[in-house]
């Protein structure tokens, strides 16, 4: 979903450094909203997790990020599948980018610009444009 452009030290007890992976997973549904997990991955480890949570959206904070993302993001060509899919990705980046801590950085104590989207969000990007440009020729 996103991850550090670099990697980073994730543990306070160690040295280790590694890239963070942090992937959002739809969850149970409830008539004020949706609870969500939020996993963080080691890209040296994809098996376990390294940590994770669940997260409370109310309905009024998933419409309003909705429509933000669909009228700030470009999610034509995509199958309905991958808008949400999509849509996922981007709230997490918004989310990680723009909720701070006190101290103003992000989780793992990242600067804004620290996160990028995953590769197979860029691949995905890449092919869409690939297509609208071949669209555009013709």
């Amino acid at each position: 979903m996103i991850q550090t452009n670099a990697p980073i030290q994730y543990w306070r007890r160690s040295n280790d450094t590694d890239v963070v992976k942090i992937e959002v997973r739809p969850d149970e549904v409830t008539p004020e909203g949706q609870w969500f997990l939020v996993i963080d991955w080691l890209m040296s480890n994809t098996k376990d997790a390294f940590f994770s949570k669940r997260v409370f959206l109310t309905n009024e904070k998933i419409d309003q990020t909705e429509t933000y993302i669909e009228a700030n993001y470009d999610l034509s060509g995509l199958t309905r599948i991958e808008r949400e899919k999509r849509k996922l990705q981007i709230a997490l980046m918004l989310d990680t980018q723009t909720n701070l801590l006190s101290d103003g950085k992000t989780i793992y104590e990242r600067e804004p610009s620290d996160w990028e989207y995953t590769e197979d969000y860029i691949a995905r990007q890449l092919q869409l444009e690939q297509e609208n440009q071949e669209n555009l020729s013709e």
